[in-house]
């Protein structure tokens, strides 16, 4: 007979969980805080103790743990856009860890035992395998970063006491500058600039059918002083024309505070995949 100890299955799903989520952010290029991945790492190591005792079995049907496993990333990463991508690369990064960890198990001598697959692995090796695996996959993800000619960075626009933070691709070829201050320009997707301004505000910059030159007069009646001003632009395929823009009080990327900098807001995605939502000036 099997014994299972209740801490020592903790323990392993909650490092595991937390390896798994990590790996899951990093993929999908968004920056979440590490409580947060602890907090959903928690989560699916309650589920996995509660799922052997006997009162609780039905938790290990197949439905139950595709829901913990959409939970999970629920609570890890709140209700973001694109929340499905998200749950679908989990699962995915789940199953390729998990395939990695199978064939380990039979180059050291895993066998079926009880119809189940058993791992002769310790579990500081099972964390440890864990570990390298993770490793592995950022090392591959890191290289097609670079591979696709731009980094990917962590963005944070501070404005009026408010803070948003988008994900920015490193964009050689925006050379977008303020006429004014001669400093670099971000454009950022409208949406992920919600966090800084009013709902008002929001609504009316998110209006598909109002052009930057009629929402300009608009925005002075809302309950945000943002300062949007108007800033030229030309672009491959098109004409050109106005980008609503404004100067945050404070841009940090990847922590390092950057000075005289100004954010263009787009109407549309910037990003076809959804794994930015903001083209970073190449020259910062």
């Amino acid at each position: 007979m099997r014994v299972i100890y209740i801490d020592t299955l903790f323990v392993l799903n909650l490092i595991v969980n937390y390896l798994l989520l990590l790996a899951t952010a990093k993929i999908a290029a968004v920056h979440i805080s590490r409580w947060r991945i602890g907090l959903g790492a928690l989560f699916g190591a309650g589920y996995a103790v509660a799922a052997f005792f006997p009162a609780f079995g039905f938790l290990l049907a197949a439905p139950m743990r595709l829901v913990s496993g959409g939970l999970m990333v629920l609570i890890t990463f709140g209700n973001k856009r694109r929340i499905l991508r998200l749950v679908l690369l989990f699962f995915a990064v789940s199953a390729a860890f998990g395939g990695l960890i199978f064939a380990i198990g039979l180059m050291v001598g895993g066998a079926a035992y009880d119809g189940q697959f058993i791992l002769p692995l310790s579990v500081k090796v099972l964390v440890a395998a864990f570990g390298v695996c993770y490793g592995l996959f950022s090392l591959l993800f890191a290289r097609l970063g670079r591979d696709t000619g731009g980094g990917l960075v962590q963005v944070e626009l501070t404005h009026h006491g408010r803070t948003a933070t988008v994900t920015g691709l490193i964009d050689t070829g925006n050379s977008l500058a303020d006429p004014v201050s001669g400093g670099p320009v971000f454009v950022v997707e409208t949406e992920a600039l919600a966090p800084l301004f009013h709902r008002d505000t929001i609504a009316l910059l998110t209006d598909p059918t109002a052009s930057p030159v009629e929402l300009l007069p608009q925005l002075r009646h809302t309950p945000d002083t943002t300062g949007f001003y108007l800033i030229p632009y030309t672009a491959v395929g098109t004409k050109g024309g106005f980008l609503l823009t404004f100067r945050p009080d404070a841009v940090r990327i990847n922590g390092q505070e950057k000075r005289s900098v100004s954010v263009s807001l787009s109407p549309t995605c910037v990003s076809d995949g959804g794994r930015y939502t903001a083209l970073v000036n190449g020259g910062i």
